[in-house]
């Protein structure tokens, strides 16, 4: 068995980019991960739920209860090569981390639960279930949401990155798209026509108001502020409203010319507290253009005795994600589902990323601990 900053780093090496690059290079990493596994005594299913997608399960085949761990595999693309100080598909370890994109989000996380399922699989007495799927970075839809159809676990951890605590649940997520119509006309005779864009502003100005809706927060939800506001204080009210950013903006054809057609497309995070669906009502409410409606979940959160106990044994705090994860799919069905992972926050998606090997060691300890002595 390779020591954890060796297999982080050589997960880093395959360039699993999403939305997608090469294929071979997702086929390459899961033929990677899949004989590791069976180098280690385990046999490994691939299952291409979608053609091209592969998701490796892993069971040790025990009878009874069962824990599902989840991770995947693909990351973000690299953004501009000049930003990095090391190849971003390196694994260089250098200073006690391990660089590269994805070393954090997650294949320090995916190295951990690969190791961790080999040292405990054949101690436990309950059904132990690995799964590596290829695209949360794109929503779960040929990955996590399959599994979440295909098994019913009591429990499942996720090994996105957390900074040493303990994500319980997300936000949900509104995306939609503003569409405004006008009419053309000389630039220099504008009373003559009628500005899309500024009828597309008015709709932006006017749904702003949607981040003041009033919000019965629970109690879990609450807790889960005040730690991620120990992370970065500007970070804890954002659990307790509706985040509103307008992340594209299209219009015009000229400068001289009176646009007839402006369109934006909006992200919004839903809190625990209002369902993703009343919150589109309110957009509905607010904004006087076409409304289409990109993407939509709810928010989700977890609390139970399987939570309890893993708090008891890693002595962390319990916080909430304003971004979604794949673990959602698996709360959806009731299933007491948590975020545990190497990681800082900070280290999400940026350039010059890394993992810290003492955090890649930390957590696989604790997980090795929590699943060797949790009894059904």
């Amino acid at each position: 068995m390779l020591k954890i900053e060796d297999l982080t780093s050589e997960l880093v090496k395959f360039k699993t980019i999403n939305p997608k690059g090469e294929s071979e290079n997702f086929y390459d990493c899961v033929k990677f991960i899949s004989e590791y596994f069976s180098q280690n005594g385990f046999s490994a299913e691939i299952k291409e739920f979608e053609k091209g997608w592969p998701t490796i399960i892993v069971k040790n085949n025990k009878d009874g209860k069962s824990i599902l761990l989840n991770g995947h595999y693909d990351v973000v693309p690299i953004g501009d090569i000049t930003k990095w100080k090391y190849d971003p598909f390196s694994g260089k370890i250098v200073d006690n981390k391990v660089f590269g994109r994805g070393s954090t989000d997650m294949k320090g996380g995916l190295a951990v639960l690969i190791n961790t399922f080999i040292k405990v699989a054949d101690k436990i007495d309950y059904n132990l279930i690995f799964t590596a799927v290829p695209d949360e970075e794109t929503g779960g839809q040929k990955g996590s949401k399959y599994l979440a159809q295909l098994f019913s676990p009591d429990f499942v951890i996720v090994g996105e990155p957390t900074q040493g605590l303990i994500n319980i649940g997300e936000k949900g997520l509104l995306q939609v798209k503003i569409i405004q119509k006008g009419k053309s006309a000389h630039g220099s005779m504008p009373s003559l026509g009628e500005n899309a864009i500024m009828k597309l502003v008015n709709d932006l100005v006017s749904l702003q108001k949607i981040q003041e809706i009033k919000i019965n927060i629970p109690q879990e939800v609450e807790e889960g502020s005040q730690t991620l506001s120990n992370i970065n204080p500007l970070l804890g009210n954002e659990l307790k409203r509706i985040s509103f950013n307008p992340g594209i903006i299209k219009g015009g054809i000229k400068v001289n010319v009176v646009p007839d057609l402006a369109e934006s497309e909006i992200d919004m995070r839903i809190p625990p507290g209002i369902s993703s669906e009343k919150a589109l009502a309110s957009v509905k409410e607010l904004i006087k253009g076409d409304l289409e409606i990109l993407d939509i979940s709810e928010p989700s959160y977890s609390k139970g005795n399987y939570i309890d106990k893993f708090k008891e044994i890693v002595n962390a705090k319990t916080f909430l994600t304003t971004y979604a994860t794949d673990g959602r799919y698996f709360r959806y069905k009731g299933i007491q589902t948590i975020a545990y992972g190497p990681g800082e926050l900070n280290q999400l998606h940026t350039y010059n990323e890394y993992v810290k090997i003492d955090d890649l060691k930390f957590v696989e300890k604790n997980l090795e601990e929590y699943l060797t002595s949790i009894k059904f």
